[in-house]
């Protein structure tokens, strides 16, 4: 899909947006999960309203546009990629995603895994396949499609156009995303892990123009996350030899070539850029 224009919120609705869908989510989590937390099946039932806490982060943004009588499709940004975009989008990640390994196995003898997350690491690889599928797809498509519409799309567009400058337009989301994923504020190797997803996810919008791109990032990236869950414990990995060589020469030059690609593109910009009014002047 390529689309031209884009309607974007004024700085301080897209904040209380966003605010708003931040709460929402939580409530609806937290909410459900004090229901269901005696019943039988409470593991599955737990992996659905994972999956219904993020559809629930959609709510403010439709209830808005939907007063405002504007369309959901016309808050995206989908500008025209090629193919070739595409391809180098999934390299990068790859060799991304290959890096933050290496760097898990040097940083994991200066910062041992909290208790915290290495329990909620084993609840979530624990689980029936029906279990494991919907947090699969909770983590690797129905998060990354909601986040990445909430701080790449509405929040990044709206700070980029209003402000002019695509540093706050980056910087912010980066940040609100970082206290969204609040448990791994404490570990300090999964705090840079995030802060670099999350920045690298504000470059590739910024980059090409299309929320897809970034969408499928995130997507690719929980899903090694989540590969990594299942399969072999990083802890089990101590060393870079026992890492490989060729994996790590592999990572780095995948990730310079990604790198290197979206680097010598221009930042995207879109000529038709429509405010959307306040609901007060749509209803003179």
């Amino acid at each position: 899909m390529n689309r031209q224009s884009l309607h974007i919120f004024a700085k301080r609705e897209a904040y209380l947006l966003i605010l708003a869908s931040m709460f929402m989510g939580l409530f609806v989590s937290l909410t459900f999960q004090g229901l269901l937390e005696n019943t039988a099946n409470s593991t599955l039932l737990d992996r659905l309203v994972i999956i219904l806490g993020e559809l629930a982060i959609l709510l403010p943004p439709i209830i808005i546009l939907k007063q405002r009588r504007v369309d959901l499709i016309q808050v995206l940004p989908l500008k025209a990629v090629s193919t070739i975009t595409i391809i180098m989008a999934v390299v990068f990640v790859i060799g991304v995603i290959g890096l933050v390994s290496v760097f898990e196995v040097i940083m994991v003898p200066f910062f041992p895994v909290p208790e915290f997350l290495s329990q909620l690491e084993l609840e979530l690889s624990k689980g029936t396949f029906l279990e494991i599928l919907i947090l699969l797809i909770a983590g690797s498509l129905v998060a990354p499609v909601v986040e990445e519409f909430l701080f790449r799309g509405i929040l990044q567009q709206s700070l980029f156009y209003r402000y002019g400058s695509l540093l706050p337009a980056m910087v912010v989301p980066t940040v609100i995303f970082a206290l969204f994923h609040v448990a791994y504020l404490f570990y300090f190797p999964a705090f840079l892990e995030l802060i670099t997803l999350a920045l690298m996810l504000a470059w590739l919008m910024a980059k090409t123009g299309n929320l897809i791109i970034p969408i499928m990032v995130h997507g690719l990236f929980n899903l090694s996350s989540f590969s990594a869950l299942f399969g072999s414990d990083i802890e089990e990995i101590s060393t870079l030899s026992e890492l490989g060589l060729p994996w790590i020469i592999i990572s780095i030059i995948l990730t310079i070539v990604g790198w290197l690609y979206f680097k010598n593109m221009s930042i995207s910009m879109l000529d038709e850029v429509y405010l959307i009014p306040p609901l007060q002047d749509k209803e003179q």
